[in-house]
């Protein structure tokens, strides 16, 4: 517990008895090679199913903590993974890694185009949509986290809905320290606006090398999305569900009104003045009960806890088509409800509608000389919340500071306020002649905009392309884009007061409407051909975008 000497203590929470028995963990070193012992550069080695991972260094070698019984995995672009388990004599490890034939023939989405894995040398990072799916998330970056070597994914907060902050291979500038998102093609996406049952891949690019074609914008990092496509075949349906539920791993322990005032009396002794008279402060029926412990006061933080807070996922995907029109459509809804709120709604909600489609106007043989298609996305998205800014805006560390001398309601079912406040105890003030800035938190929150707001936001992306590829190596990709998105923001404060710093005379109503849009076109032309053993790619391009 924190207090002040002479002042309300600033947070009431008890000292915790419970021990968190940590797992021995020791050094594990190693050397990263090839089966013809040169030194690989840049190989992920990670400890299996955690975040705790590396990348060996110039030299193929590595080194982390790791404990005995846990399994450390170990790959590289083109070579086959390796688990090496960890028992109580793992120390220095000697790794050869197999080429994977089969992997190397695979192809990597990179800067305006693909390319074979074995022709890629930047670092790059690849997760199957199938992968981010299973993971029952309601944002792709969550499922991305585990996944995801020398990608930092941290969640902004626990509120329902709110972003994530990424860092790929440390700060890249001296502001914004995000990664540009590409999903689909166009740069400048929304990924959380995603379904993840919508992914077909996510391609990360890390190092500059990797990057560099999208220019000084992609400083810290690509971030390739691709929605799923159409098949060729028969026409599938498949769903994909989920119900869930989220609560509080451990509850911090607030003190109780009995112990709260032993702590007064206590800081009170410590300073050389005399205990507190409580019956100034509380009403004596109240006062003996907090006394006797039959009463232990308001536990704020409690009273703002939701249990079993419910999140759940239903995604709709249809595909199919022929050799020369295909498709892929779907539609997805996802819900989860915020594990802090108590009687205010903090929700997220998102629905989606996704449709993909490709036709080939003309074809000799193998090669698609003419085709064309689109990629549609519209999302629509509801949130509310409660405050999740700084101390001075933020309804938890509210809620824990609160005092739990003061009841949630009064004698007559209503929420106490500052008539209650000032009718306690013997005193002229009541409870504020304590301190005058004691409240009843939950009144702030449910009359002003702590409590009263939500958003809506409306999202629409639509992309069209046309490839022509007269030859097997040449190919030409037109593309245009245009996406818009409105938003609508509202608030409400109530009237109420807790005391003279705490207090609305006024009910009003705020309401925030924004609208943009953007749109923009990219042209590329693409040739690869051989010289003797040399394998070349060569691209041009021109891009254009305008924002309103």
């Amino acid at each position: 517990m924190a207090f002040q000497l002479g002042g309300i203590p600033q947070m009431l929470a008890a000292p915790s008895t419970s021990m968190e028995v940590m797992q021995q963990t020791k050094r594990i070193t190693g050397t990263v090679k090839d089966a013809t012992g040169m030194e690989v550069i840049g190989a992920n080695v990670i400890v299996k199913g955690t975040t705790n991972g590396v990348i060996t260094d110039l030299d193929g070698k590595f080194s982390l903590e790791a404990a005995p019984g846990s399994i450390i995995e170990i790959s590289y672009i083109g070579y086959m993974t390796q688990e090496i388990p960890v028992t109580a004599q793992t120390s220095d490890l000697q790794i050869t890694l197999k080429e994977d034939s089969q992997s190397l023939d695979e192809v990597v989405v990179v800067g305006y185009g693909v390319q074979k894995k074995k022709l890629v040398t930047g670092a790059t990072v690849e997760v199957k949509g199938d992968e981010v799916a299973k993971r029952n998330t309601i944002s792709p970056l969550s499922a991305l986290q585990n996944q995801s070597p020398g990608v930092n994914i941290v969640a902004s907060s626990g509120q329902p809905g709110d972003g994530f902050k990424v860092n790929i291979r440390g700060a890249g500038t001296n502001g914004d320290t995000a990664p540009i998102y590409v999903i689909d093609g166009v740069a400048g996406g929304d990924i959380n606006s995603l379904n993840p049952a919508d992914i077909e891949r996510i391609d990360v690019l890390k190092d500059a090398a990797s990057s560099a074609i999208y220019g000084a914008r992609a400083a810290n990092g690509v971030i390739l999305v691709t929605t799923k496509q159409g098949k060729e075949g028969k026409v599938q349906v498949s769903y994909d569900g989920n119900i869930g539920w989220q609560n509080v791993v451990k509850m911090p322990d607030m003190l109780t009104a009995k112990e709260y005032m032993a702590v007064q009396d206590q800081i009170n002794f410590n300073a050389g003045v005399s205990p507190f008279n409580w019956s100034q402060y509380l009403d004596a029926d109240l006062l003996e009960s907090y006394q006797n412990g039959s009463n232990p006061g308001t536990n704020w933080l409690e009273l703002l806890r939701n249990k079993n807070a419910i999140t759940t996922s239903h995604s709709v995907n249809v595909t199919g088509g022929s050799e020369l029109s295909k498709f892929s459509t779907g539609v997805g809804y996802q819900y989860q409800d915020g594990i802090f709120g108590g009687p205010v709604k903090s929700d997220y909600s998102r629905f989606t509608i996704r449709l993909n489609s490709e036709h080939i106007l003309w074809k000799n043989k193998d090669l698609d000389i003419i085709k064309f298609g689109e990629n549609v996305y519209y999302q629509h998205t509801s949130n509310q919340g409660i405050q999740i800014g700084n101390q001075y805006s933020n309804s938890i560390y509210s809620m824990m500071g609160a005092n739990p001398l003061v009841p949630l309601y009064n004698s007559q079912g209503e929420l106490f306020d500052y008539d209650d406040l000032i009718a306690q105890g013997s005193g002229s003030m009541g409870l504020l002649g304590l301190n005058q800035y004691i409240n009843n938190p939950m009144n702030t929150l449910l009359n002003t905009t702590s409590g009263n707001n939500k958003s809506r936001n409306h999202n629409l992306s639509a992309i069209g392309y046309i490839e022509i590829q007269p030859l097997k190596d040449l190919k030409y990709k037109g593309q245009v884009y245009y996406k818009q998105n409105s938003s609508l923001y509202k608030a409400y404060n109530g009237i109420y007061k807790n005391n003279n710093n705490d207090q609305n005379t006024d009910d009003y109503l705020d309401e925030n409407m924004t609208i943009g849009w953007n749109w923009g076109m990219t042209h590329t032309l693409s040739y690869a051909f051989d010289v003797k053993e040399n394998h070349f790619d060569v691209l041009v391009g021109t891009e254009y975008s305008r924002v309103r």
